[in-house]
């Protein structure tokens, strides 16, 4: 069910700092390591990476020290074979409140605040171009570019109790750039419902239109959040990275002829690689 209320956020919401902060890595087995704004932690045995927004009394907003450090964690990961999924979520109350909106009137200049948003959108871009599939694990109120981080990850869990916006037209603002990833998760009049309204939706909705897979009580999320992580880094790291980047890419094509030459082309070269040989052949001799 649609909850009718319009996302006007406190004044409190916006007031974070930017925060100093530093990037190190994670190298042990199940080691972990933090910053002041990300947590990291890396599950070596079972080939999982979460990342945690650790802002929560600034309701973790996408500020631009947040987005720096995000981006270097996401660099790192991409050129990490040996991490097969990772996960995002975050602590407190809140996935994220967007842009801290302070920060950006802050800037003034059109320059200053089209370098943000660049910032914001290569961050997205990058989370859709992860060679690893990315989950989103939501526990809370996911608005404006924290509604677009979840729309830009390949999997998404939430809690019963969380609650999806784009919420910029309550201050005038129409979620330009958050429309980009949400518009290819749900149906354009459902989109455009969010964009104009303002409103709200339950985690129940958000299943319904596409945004999340599942929504489950608040008590569980963690545990079912890792078990679809673990379940899909227990298959083949080459299958789920071929088929990450194949997915998406046939989507790109105009043509549906293009799109089947894409794929003809991919499941193909899938099928000459050596686990792929080792497993198919395990099967067929069962």
């Amino acid at each position: 069910m649609m909850i009718n209320k319009v996302c006007i956020l406190p004044r409190h919401w916006f007031n974070s700092r930017v925060v100093k902060h530093t990037t190190r890595r994670a190298s042990l087995s199940s080691s972990s390591c933090c910053d002041e704004l990300i947590r990291r932690y890396d599950d070596t045995v079972n080939s999982v990476t979460t990342l945690t927004l650790n802002n929560p009394k600034k309701y973790n907003v996408l500020s631009s020290a947040v987005l720096d450090a995000m981006q270097l964690q996401l660099d790192d990961i991409a050129a990490n074979d040996s991490i097969s999924v990772l996960v995002i979520r975050s602590t407190g109350n809140a996935f994220s409140a967007g842009h801290d909106l302070k920060e950006i009137h802050a800037h003034g200049t059109n320059e200053e605040t089209v370098a943000l948003f660049q910032k914001c959108s290569k961050l997205m871009m990058s989370v859709n171009k992860l060679p690893q599939p990315v989950i989103a694990s939501v526990q809370g109120i996911a608005t404006a570019a924290g509604c677009q981080l979840v729309a830009s990850c390949d999997l998404a869990v939430a809690a019963n109790e969380a609650t999806f916006g784009v919420s910029g037209i309550n201050v005038g603002l129409f979620c330009s750039t958050p429309a980009v990833a949400l518009s290819r998760n749900v149906h354009a009049k459902q989109a455009m419902h969010m964009l104009l309204t303002g409103d709200l939706i339950s985690s129940e909705q958000a299943v319904a239109y596409g945004l999340i897979n599942k929504a489950v009580s608040m008590d569980t999320l963690e545990a079912e959040t890792m078990m679809l992580a673990k379940k899909v880094a227990s298959k083949s790291n080459y299958a789920i990275r071929l088929g990450k980047d194949v997915f998406y890419k046939q989507l790109q094509c105009d043509d549906l002829k293009d799109a089947y030459e894409l794929t003809t082309e991919r499941i193909a070269s899938n099928f000459q690689h050596d686990d792929t040989k080792r497993m198919i052949a395990k099967f067929v001799n069962k």
